[in-house]
């Protein structure tokens, strides 16, 4: 909090107030302020609180305020959690009720957007609730045009996703196979069952034994390292 804060008024210049909401589940941990002393220096910072938790249901329910609608599918999160027929319940009961508050096009599709994070479910409930969703927006609108148009975009997400972590596999591989290239070079050619354990290395630990490289005295301390 203090550093957005403090970021906020080194670039406006201007006074801050600051606020945080606060989406846990616990009912005692409230904090409002930050602070540290060290020699003569002594900071604080105190700020608004707002707990989820405080915030009655019923009004959440009335409201057409879409920040009003994000906090209810939170809650909606928070109680469903575990329980998958009743999560499911909800997220059709939500999507109808998108539906009849007469919202605009752009904020239906971020609200439909939001619902699939937010009130996640395992593949095969959630084909179940697209094919009800299907048969209510027909029903209430005549048209299926929203459950349409936000299943291309999760599909182009998906497709996305894919590109980037084929991308960031790819480096990884890279950055392995340059490992055993500097392994090769100090101490000779690595046995097979350390080319397999190198390979399967996350990034991070390929970093971490780059940088062990420049200690290592033979190939029996990669081994060591790679726990051989």
């Amino acid at each position: 909090m203090y550093c957005y804060h403090s970021r906020i008024f080194d670039r406006e210049r201007l006074p801050v107030a600051s606020l945080s909401l606060l989406g846990d589940e616990s009912p005692s941990w409230r904090p409002d302020h930050f602070g540290y002393q060290l020699g003569d220096t002594d900071l604080r910072l105190r700020f608004g609180a707002v707990k989820l938790l405080d915030v009655d249901l019923a009004l959440l329910e009335e409201s057409n305020d879409l920040m009003a609608i994000l906090a209810l599918l939170h809650r909606d999160a928070q109680a469903t959690r575990g329980q998958p027929e009743e999560r499911m319940r909800r997220k059709i009961a939500r999507f109808r009720t998108f539906l009849r508050k007469g919202y605009r096009a752009a904020d239906l599709h971020h609200l439909i957007r939001f619902l699939d994070q937010l009130l996640r479910l395992d593949p095969m409930l959630n084909e179940q609730v697209r094919a009800t969703m299907y048969h209510i927006e027909e029903e209430e609108l005549g048209m299926t045009t929203f459950v349409t148009s936000f299943e291309e975009l999760a599909a182009k997400e998906g497709e996305a996703r894919g590109l980037v972590e084929g991308e960031a596999r790819g480096l990884v591989k890279g950055q392995a196979a340059l490992l055993l290239h500097q392994v090769e070079r100090r101490f000779g050619p690595p046995p097979p069952e350390v080319q397999q354990r190198v390979a399967a290395l996350a990034a991070d630990e390929l970093l971490a034994l780059g940088e062990a490289l420049f200690v290592f005295a033979g190939m029996d301390d990669v081994r060591a390292w790679l726990k051989l």
